[in-house]
């Protein structure tokens, strides 16, 4: 971990955007709240989004698992991402939503503080995170996308929900239960 990494990030995000070429690549993102920042995941992944209907605790479930939602008659289990990125809990507000995302044939809801908008991101926007701001839990960070003044932190959904996944089975009884 160097200083180097650390000004070539900052050189990177200073840089001065320039019509896209033809070439280039743009990201379509689907933008949201969490706290005060916003983040963005691909806008493949995003089936829906949807106001949060009641949620029902399951006893015993991950940490990170809200509960579940009826969704049109099927069961959505709801991932509370802003804990999964160590925020804290989420307040439901009017402005809550549910983005329902489709991971690896898994439907799954990521609650959120309010969804934003779709953007278009060209990739040379797009920073990858230093070194030194990663951790073993931010990982499913990939990258800051600049759109004019703002920044978007962008999440990597796979490494993000892999240990929240509802299909993950639980600790054996060999393990140390915490009251």
């Amino acid at each position: 971990m160097s200083t180097e990494s650390i000004l070539d990030f900052a050189a990177q995000l200073h840089q001065a955007p320039t019509a896209p070429s033809l070439q280039e690549r743009e990201l379509h993102l689907v933008v949201f709240r969490l706290d005060r920042e916003e983040y963005a995941v691909p806008i493949d992944l995003v089936r829906e989004v949807v106001r949060v209907a009641d949620v029902t605790r399951v006893p015993q479930a991950p940490a990170h698992i809200r509960g579940v939602m009826n969704l049109r008659g099927r069961i959505l289990p709801i991932v509370e991402i802003r804990t999964r990125l160590d925020l804290g809990p989420a307040e439901l507000t009017p402005a809550s939503r549910v983005v329902v995302v489709d991971i690896a044939g898994r439907i799954l809801g990521l609650l959120v503080d309010s969804v934003g908008q779709v953007a278009k991101v060209g990739e040379r926007l797009v920073a990858a995170p230093p070194d030194e701001i990663r951790s073993a839990g931010a990982d499913a960070v990939t990258g800051v996308a600049r759109i004019g003044t703002r920044l978007l932190v962008l999440l990597d959904l796979t490494r993000l929900l892999a240990a929240v996944s509802p299909a993950t089975p639980s600790p054996g009884p060999s393990s140390a239960s915490h009251p």
